[in-house]
């Protein structure tokens, strides 16, 4: 099977290989070390490329490193397309609500993107860089801002403004909190993740009647 680039052009097997090869080695070594202490050469020796095949496929490094966040983000994006922005947060407010762990988890595919971003643990040591945190978190700010400022000027009758600065402090907020568990989905993540969309469901709602 054949995957295509941003421009349409179709990628054949050998550079399909060779592209998710270096990929690979990118996070293998994000494991092991910071970004930041990673370099194109340490990068090749891990993939067993030479420095020519890598340019021949990434122009850099943060090139590699986009389109393994692209790749996380779809992943974390695809389980909420089937129903728009203010359906799945007003059914995820429902299941708050009720204060049931159990059926909260049951319908975690109702949580924000960016609290299931790091579901798949494959892209997970990019998420617990803290090298690569401003990143990371401006990236799934572009992401949702689109669908999450508007709901939100709807939701706590705010200015756009107003909206915008308070979803960018949610944002850093989720991210930090979940660094701080690793990302890891175990009970006390579910707990967690209960307990703080109370406290933002509560806060929109002091919001919308104040």
């Amino acid at each position: 099977m054949q995957e295509k680039t941003e421009t349409g052009r179709k990628l054949d097997r050998r550079t399909l290989y060779t592209r998710n090869a270096v990929k690979d080695a990118l996070l293998e070594l994000l494991e092991e070390q910071p970004y930041e202490k990673i370099t194109v050469a340490s990068l090749c020796r891990q993939a067993e490329i030479t420095r020519a095949t890598f340019y021949l496929h990434f122009q850099s490094l943060d090139e590699v490193l986009d389109e393994l966040m692209d790749e996380a983000l779809m992943t974390a994006e695809a389980a909420s397309n089937e129903m728009s922005t203010e359906e799945r947060l007003d059914a995820l407010e429902k299941v708050v609500q009720s204060g049931d762990t159990q059926m909260f988890r049951q319908n975690e595919r109702l949580l924000s993107p960016c609290q299931r971003v790091a579901d798949d643990p494959k892209y997970r040591a990019i998420f617990l860089d803290p090298t690569l945190s401003d990143y990371v978190i401006r990236r799934i700010y572009r992401m949702e801002r689109d669908s999450a400022v508007p709901y939100l000027v709807k939701k706590c009758r705010l200015s756009h403004d107003e909206a915008d600065k308070l979803f960018m402090m949610e944002i850093y907020g989720l991210f930090y909190m979940n660094r701080a568990l690793k990302w890891n989905k175990d009970d006390s993540w579910y707990e967690m993740q209960l307990l703080i969309n109370r406290f933002m469901i509560g806060g929109n709602d002091a919001l919308r009647n104040r």
